[in-house]
């Protein structure tokens, strides 16, 4: 294991969180790095988490966890689930999320687990079975987002064999017995019966992992290099990505923005998603969510929508700052690459900037609807909120950028500029025609995108 470490670069000096259940594999874990913590220059700090689904044994694994510490002398971290965890991805998560809370607390190189090369082959069979890719048949890596795996070099008997020398009884999982886990049947009834076939299948499913793990590093270099240049901001412009690489290159977006690996008929449709760039849509996925907005794909997580700012009364030399955009009413100076329009003096005291409501119209003629023209104009649904509208008591005035200014001679003039991250690919396709035409003559657009 030793070599294994050093091959797989899994370990640098510093503190390391070792997660123990008191388990076989995690015992042997604690026991061997250990052994290796002079040699590897690692401080080896102990954490258990308790997921609340045996209260009885709880008390009884902590206390056999803390005993292990105590025996090499080391520190130990003991957490709780809030509530008891009722499936495995629940489990996982809950777990996770603690050892890393407890890893930046002490500042860890790494967090070790136990997973085994028994783990390793249990792992690729679920995601085969499941349909998964190349990503999906590397199964797990010795080291990969802080989690580093040093027991991937052996198998579970091996684990039995250390801590039987060490004299040391682990405890026991019930759980563990129990076939209504998947990754249970696959332990208990999968490999046995392929080791009747091959004595040795389990190594040979790890040493199929690794190979696929390689040609996923390659894989994941060209997939990345075009979903970087696909990227825009927090976006993915969709044509940027060409057809045989896109559903690839959607994947490994998910997997960065969410870190779950996507199955075969999920990873579908998020490339069904992205088959079209008509109108907007969504798509709900395990860690968060793919909203296509014509031609750009975000990913986001399960965070509230971003409000709006309230509504401001505009007020004539006063400057103000509305989500991001600057509006002036009879500033002496406009800013570059700003929309002007000229108020008439009888509204000079009765306009204010809010977003859009329900039902909104225009005031003149035709009276379009700001949902028509909004979507007319191609406008990302998760911008639209924050898209100044510049209305009265009567109605909407004038939407900068989406409609020609109201023409009053001898009015008030009032200037809008868009914040910095509005980018050219928000705006109508017909302003991005008429601001290029214009900067290719180095004048600037009565009517285009500032940057």
């Amino acid at each position: 294991m030793r070599d294994y470490i050093r091959a797989h670069k899994i370990f640098t000096p510093g503190p390391v969180i070792v997660a123990v259940s008191g388990g076989t594999d995690s015992t042997a874990l604690l026991l061997i790095l250990a052994e290796l913590a002079d040699e590897l220059g690692i401080v080896i700090h102990v954490a258990h988490f308790d997921h609340r689904t045996r209260p009885k044994e709880s008390a009884e694994d902590a206390d056999f966890v803390a005993k292990l510490a105590n025996r090499i002398g080391a520190p130990i971290r003991v957490g709780r689930a809030d509530k008891p965890t009722k499936t495995e991805d629940a489990a996982r998560t809950a777990r996770y999320d603690f050892l890393r809370r407890a890893a930046n607390e002490i500042g860890a190189t790494a967090i070790a687990t136990g997973h085994t090369r028994d783990d390793q082959a249990e792992t690729v069979l679920l995601h085969l079975t499941r349909g998964s890719g190349l990503a999906g048949l590397a199964g797990m890596r010795p080291l990969r987002e802080g989690i580093a795996r040093p027991l991937l070099a052996i198998g579970r008997e091996d684990t039995v064999a250390v801590c039987r020398a060490s004299r040391i009884r682990p405890r026991t999982d019930p759980t563990n017995r129990s076939l209504r886990f998947a990754r249970n049947r696959v332990r208990h009834e999968v490999l046995p019966k392929l080791a009747k076939i091959n004595p040795r299948a389990t190594e040979a499913i790890a040493r199929f992992a690794e190979a696929a793990a390689e040609l996923q590093i390659e894989d994941d270099l060209d997939i990345a290099n075009a979903l970087a240049h696909a990227r825009d901001k927090d976006a993915i412009v969709i044509a940027a990505l060409a057809p045989a690489v896109r559903g690839r290159a959607l994947a490994l977006a998910w997997r960065e923005a969410t870190g779950s690996v996507l199955g075969a008929r999920q990873r579908t449709a998020l490339e069904d998603l992205s088959a079209t760039e008509d109108g907007s849509s969504s798509l709900d996925l395990p860690g968060g969510r793919a909203i296509r907005e014509y031609g750009l794909l975000r990913i986001v997580g399960d965070r509230p929508v971003e409000k709006s700012d309230p509504a401001i009364p505009m007020e004539l030399g006063r400057e103000i700052i509305w989500n991001g955009w600057r509006l002036m009413l009879g500033g002496p100076a406009t800013p570059n690459g700003a929309h002007e329009a000229e108020v008439p003096k009888k509204l000079l005291r009765k306009l204010l900037v809010r977003q859009r409501h329900d039902g909104d119209r225009m005031t003149g003629r035709p009276r379009k609807k700001l949902q028509d023209l909004f979507t007319d104009a191609k406008i990302p649904a998760s911008q639209r909120s924050r898209w100044p509208v510049i209305a009265s008591e009567d109605g909407v005035w004038w939407v900068p950028g989406l409609t020609e200014p109201p023409k009053e001679a001898g009015g008030t003039r009032l200037a809008v500029a868009a914040p910095a991250h509005f980018g050219k690919e928000l705006w109508p396709t017909r302003v991005r025609q008429v601001a290029s035409k214009v900067d290719s003559v180095g004048t600037r657009p009565r009517k285009g995108p500032s940057n």
